[in-house]
């Protein structure tokens, strides 16, 4: 039987079509033995003429080589199957390279090892979309048209505050948004909200946490949602009427989509470790609290700069793999913050690294409103199609709310009536 190489070689010759595999990224080194020779040899006959070679031409080159009828074949399967065995290939190799080094007793270079062989291989097969925006154009203008149909409309995942959707239009697929603040300003609070904001609008999320326990995680949920205090839920201080209202909020959800929580930080550290997570489960919206926490899979020390730059760069290139927004949580530098009375987060004082800001498609800071105590500030520090703006946000933990105010604590609804 002729191997998925060998298909699709004879498919190239035989539709004279060499664009579709290229596009699909498939090159010289996802072939093996001679497919690999011939693969290269075909590339730099097209860009030297323009065109496939003729089967006579092909077999003046390979006269040993027999072409299949392969027209049947689809390109997409065939590629998948080179891709697949390719990956494998690949998998072989590194864990033949991390059997030493466990028998040497060397566990934190062979896991190393492993994270950097996965994340490889895992890139080497990656997909990018290529389109030709003369040739599109009509879908674009149908898409406009609709946009124009609908002002003001979200055009991804609504973040549970009104002016923040406003501002950003909700969080879009490939997006990745960073929220910063200084410890305990609640960045992981907001970006649960966010999170849960997400099911309600009918999607899966998955939460990540370097910082708070599965059971600190729960609790804080079911207290938003159930508008129960947090601290009575920890301590175990609820009246049987708090408990009701936690059991009524939590069987309204029963029947929803999944809601997914991780806490295993022993392993979910790298990127490709958050990858294969994202793809068990196949969340809508994928939250990592606590990035600066995570370890780089090329072996930078943990926290340095170039290290949280590949963890980015790695959290960007994952939220376009997976076609979702990743929102992640980090730390601004007290010391960096340029005025110490508002406490206004910049983007230099984003803690370690500049690449939060390079790589980010939003960056929001979170801040203390310093006129007023009951009172958080979202504010976007930096972004690549949003606005400047920020929105006023109630900070009530004792009634768990943290609904949108106006500046002066009026609720966004009555600044209206």
């Amino acid at each position: 039987m002729a191997s998925p190489e060998h298909l699709l070689i004879s498919k190239v010759i035989q539709t004279s079509d060499i664009s579709t595999p290229i596009k699909a990224g498939l090159k010289f080194e996802h072939l093996t033995g001679t497919w690999s020779e011939v693969w290269m040899w075909l590339t730099e006959f097209y860009r030297t003429h323009g065109t496939v070679p003729t089967p006579r031409v092909f077999k003046t080159q390979y006269a040993d080589i027999q072409l299949y009828d392969a027209e049947a074949e689809p390109f997409s399967r065939l590629i998948d199957e080179i891709f697949q065995a390719h990956t494998q290939h690949r998998l072989v190799e590194v864990i033949s390279g991390v059997m030493p080094l466990i028998n040497e007793g060397k566990t934190k270079d062979a896991l190393e090892h492993l994270s950097s062989g996965v994340q490889t291989a895992s890139v080497e097969v990656s997909r990018m979309r290529d389109v030709d925006i003369i040739q599109n154009w009509e879908s674009r203008v149908a898409r406009y048209e609709e946009m124009r149909n609908t002002p003001n409309a979200l055009r991804g995942i609504p973040t549970g505050f009104y002016g923040l959707d406003r501002i950003t239009s909700g969080l879009r697929p490939q997006q990745y948004i960073v929220f910063v603040g200084e410890p305990k300003r609640g960045k992981s609070l907001f970006a649960l909200i966010i999170a849960n904001s997400c099911h309600v609008h009918g999607k899966t999320p998955m939460f990540v946490s370097f910082e708070m326990s599965i059971e600190e995680q729960e609790a804080r949920y079911d207290a938003i949602i159930s508008k129960t205090p947090y601290n009575k839920i920890l301590r175990g201080d609820l009246t049987k009427t708090e408990m009701e209202r936690i059991s009524k909020a939590l069987r309204v959800r029963k029947n929803m989509q999944p809601f997914i929580f991780s806490e295993d930080t022993s392993s979910l550290t790298t990127i490709s470790a958050l990858m294969g997570k994202a793809k068990e489960y196949q969340p809508d919206l994928l939250v990592v609290d606590g990035v600066y926490l995570m370890d780089d899979e090329e072996g930078e020390p943990k926290g340095s700069p170039q290290a949280l730059t590949n963890i980015t760069r790695g959290l960007k290139r994952m939220a376009q793999k997976l076609d979702i927004p990743i929102v992640s949580t980090t730390q601004a530098l007290s010391w960096k913050l340029n005025n110490k009375k508002t406490r206004a987060i910049t983007a230099d004082a984003i803690g370690y690294s500049s690449s939060f800001v390079q790589d980010a498609d939003l960056v929001l800071g979170v801040e203390r409103n310093p006129d007023l105590d009951d009172q958080a500030i979202i504010r976007v520090v930096a972004a690549r199609t949003a606005p400047t703006g920020e929105v006023h946000i109630k900070w009530d933990w004792e009634n768990m709310d943290f609904s949108e105010v106006t500046a002066d604590g009026y609720g966004v609804g009555d600044a209206f009536d």
